[in-house]
């Protein structure tokens, strides 16, 4: 009797414990991809009957369960512009990242990408791309454009939200005067500005006029060329610069060599080398302003070599300070041509080779570019026309 009673325990045990099993592992859990997608059919189920208050409770519970993703925001802005009760406190400080989501979603479905849905699932919120969802909302949103007038914030999001060809266009219009003071303008400029004071890499060339004043005009006017090479952190550009100028002197000028007698000159060139920096002072779309000031190290080559006779070149040396002001006006993207004016302060007199002084002024013509490739793409889905 013992051992027919141990019998059943052990059968009795087993089974269980192989119950257990089966609930534990053969048990399915609910999660946001459940959540979601049927929360997405059930909107549209209530949507279509004008259910709006169960519409309403589907959302509420999507969002607790599975947070603010990007079709939960369409579907709370698609309601409130059914139900004609928009604010812009709906649109929160994620509007413009939900939008560039939606903007992705339709390029996946435009190009029939639906394997990126695959791999990123909870990034476009557990709801495939061209199904019930989206052309539901997308019908929803082309019939409510047509009841809201052409200039006003509800129209502009009907539309962005109808229209899955040119969906961009909405940053287009973001930029345009009548949307200013906007929460959907002033997230715009938020993310652009951000986007846009990322470190870039600056080079440019410059062509100009090297002009000197005071008892330096003796050398007469010059062509003066070079370039930069640095980069821009927000507002400040830093740059290595290097110029020559060139063509000699109208005039002739007096030379002191050691251990000669001075002598008179007509030969000129120069040549410069040191760091500028600019501070943006005043920027709106394509024009910007700039203090500029610099630091550098300046020689003027006053007797040129002369190997059958045996003369070796000789050099002037000075410090170089100078300031002034630099405009540009960017062309496309980054590129930019410009005007720069400088005033600067120099010593010539220094190893009493020449004996006249003045500062020297250069105006410079400047083609310059700005590259970060790391913002670029951001820039263009962004459709900022102005920078990039």
């Amino acid at each position: 009797m013992k051992k027919i009673f141990i019998l059943f325990s052990l059968i009795f045990t087993n089974n269980v414990f192989c119950q257990d099993l089966d609930e534990l592992l053969f048990s399915r859990q609910i999660d946001c991809s459940d959540i979601s997608y049927n929360s997405g059919l059930y909107y549209v189920k209530y949507m279509t009957e004008n259910n709006i208050d169960s519409a309403k409770k589907i959302l509420h519970y999507w969002e607790t369960k599975c947070g603010m993703r990007e079709p939960v925001f369409r579907a709370k802005i698609l309601l409130s512009l059914k139900e004609r009760n928009f604010v812009d406190s709906l649109l929160h400080d994620k509007i413009l990242h939900n939008m560039l989501n939606y903007q992705e979603r339709m390029e996946m479905k435009k190009k029939e990408l639906y394997y990126d849905y695959d791999n990123y699932k909870q990034y476009y919120g557990f709801i495939p791309p061209g199904q019930e969802f989206d052309i539901y909302t997308c019908g929803l949103a082309e019939d409510l454009k047509k009841t809201y007038d052409l200039e006003s914030i509800e129209y502009l999001l009907a539309e962005f939200y109808s229209n899955d060809i040119n969906s961009d266009s909405i940053f287009l219009k973001i930029q345009t005067k009548k949307y200013e003071g906007t929460v959907l303008h002033s997230d715009y400029y938020e993310i652009i500005n951000g986007i846009i004071n990322q470190n870039k890499y600056h080079f440019s060339f410059f062509t100009g006029t090297w002009i000197p004043t005071g008892n330096l005009k003796l050398l007469g006017v010059h062509p003066e060329i070079g370039f930069q090479l640095g980069l821009k952190s927000k507002k400040i550009n830093y740059d290595i610069t290097m110029s020559f100028k060139f063509i000699n002197s109208p005039n002739y000028y007096y030379v002191k060599r050691k251990n000669f007698e001075p002598q008179q000159s007509k030969h000129f060139f120069g040549g410069n080398i040191g760091l500028d920096i600019g501070c943006e002072i005043y920027a709106k779309k394509r024009h910007e302003f700039q203090l500029v000031a610099g630091l550098a190290f300046d020689n003027l080559e006053v007797i040129g070599e002369d190997k059958d006779n045996d003369i070796k070149p000789l050099y002037v040396y000075s410090y170089d300070l100078s300031v002034g002001f630099a405009y540009r006006y960017y062309i496309k993207g980054f590129t930019y041509i410009g005007l720069r004016a400088k005033y600067h302060i120099v010593d010539y007199t220094l190893g009493n080779i020449i004996n006249f002084t003045g500062n020297p002024i250069t105006i410079n013509v400047v083609v310059g570019v700005l590259r970060n490739l790391f913002n670029r793409n951001p820039l263009k889905s962004l459709n900022y026309k102005i920078k990039y």
